[in-house]
């Protein structure tokens, strides 16, 4: 089956069009049966990406190392460390994704460039302002702590939403679309403290809510435009969903109430991890469980604790649960979605939900 990433350099060379490159794919599957599952995420296209991303980790350890030998010790080596990590990463993405257009590296190269390119921008911003301490401490990436320094959120937030934007303008990687969003919504957080101190530091579950909710309904956009999950919508979806995840899922349990380890707080995480999964299945998404597995182990330990289990038969006992539910649900994620979506068949919910599957190739 043709992907619709191979057709990137005809694309972009202009031998395709962005719409000729959809119809071709949509052309070689008209003839496929319905498949069980469309998250397909380009990770990598074999052990190749897999090599050099490892080649990339150790250039980048070996960079920090050196450069902290190089730099005496105080704030200010904070701008040149990062300032250098970030052109690095930029000059290997025009090597890697632009040339050779390795999926992998693209993806680990849009994290490195984005993040450090917004903390060299902060750590110029401190060095100028004269309150770099904050940049090394990066205590303002938790907004209960932007109270401290409203600048902090606001200028990492720009800085990272612009770098993210360069990085997908040039290399048109899906990933990049969520470093942008993620620093719009670390600017705007920023903003809002600053006009009202306490808004956000005094209220962070629900700025990460509402942060996670406008990063769910940007996700269904992108899947609404490519119900077929055949173009690289669908990737920018992906990442967007495994943004909006973990945001609602923690800040839901910060709402829970301050009762932790308790029997009622276990139940109420169960139920919200459940209802999760509802909206997972029903998006045909299974990257929104990730974080909520997390929680379901937590809460399930709570129930084994609070229980008076011993602590290595309960961890026992919530690994080979969670195990089951994993492999249950996944292996039956079709099946339990046909019927979970059953009665609403004739309905417009599959104007923005996909289609619901029922063979696999």
């Amino acid at each position: 089956m043709l992907a619709r990433e191979e057709l990137d350099g005809p694309v972009r060379a202009g031998i395709l069009t962005p719409a000729q490159a959809d119809r071709l794919v949509a052309y070689y599957e008209r003839d496929g049966d319905p498949v069980a599952d469309r998250e397909e995420v380009r990770f990598a296209r074999g052990f190749h990406d897999i090599f050099i991303t490892i080649g990339i980790v150790i250039l980048f350890a070996g960079l920090f190392i050196a450069l902290a030998t190089l730099l005496p010790d105080s704030m200010q080596q904070n701008l040149p460390t990062f300032a250098t990590a970030a052109v690095v990463a930029w000059a290997l993405a025009e090597w890697l994704v632009a040339r050779r257009k390795l999926a992998l590296p693209a993806i680990v190269l849009s994290v490195l460039f984005t993040t450090f390119a917004a903390l060299a921008m902060l750590a110029l911003y401190g060095q100028i302002s004269g309150s770099s301490g904050f940049v090394s401490r990066l205590d303002f990436l938790v907004p209960a702590n932007w109270g401290r320094s409203t600048s902090g959120p606001l200028v990492f937030g720009l800085a990272a939403f612009a770098a993210g934007a360069l990085y997908y303008v040039r290399f048109h990687v899906p990933i990049a679309l969520t470093g942008l969003v993620a620093g719009g919504l670390a600017a705007v957080g920023g903003l809002l403290e600053t006009a009202s101190p306490g808004l956000v530091s005094g209220h962070p579950a629900l700025f990460m809510l509402a942060s996670g909710i406008v990063s769910f309904a940007l996700a269904m956009r992108f899947d609404a435009r490519d119900l077929d999950r055949t173009t690289l919508n669908t990737d920018k979806a992906f990442w967007l969903h495994l943004l909006a995840a973990p945001l609602i899922m923690h800040s839901v349990m910060m709402l829970v109430g301050p009762e932790t380890g308790s029997t009622g707080e276990a139940f109420i995480i169960i139920a919200v991890v459940l209802a999760l999964g509802v909206v997972a299945l029903i998006v045909d998404r299974r990257a929104l469980l990730v974080s909520g597995l997390i929680y379901l182990g937590i809460a399930l330990a709570q129930l084994f604790g609070n229980a008076n289990v011993k602590a290595d038969s309960g961890l026992a006992v919530v690994l080979l649960i969670l195990g089951l539910f994993v492999l249950t649900l996944g292996s039956g994620w079709t099946t339990v979605r046909r019927m979970l979506l059953a009665p609403f068949v004739d309905t417009g919910l599959f104007d923005f939900v996909p289609p619901i599957r029922t063979h696999a190739k």
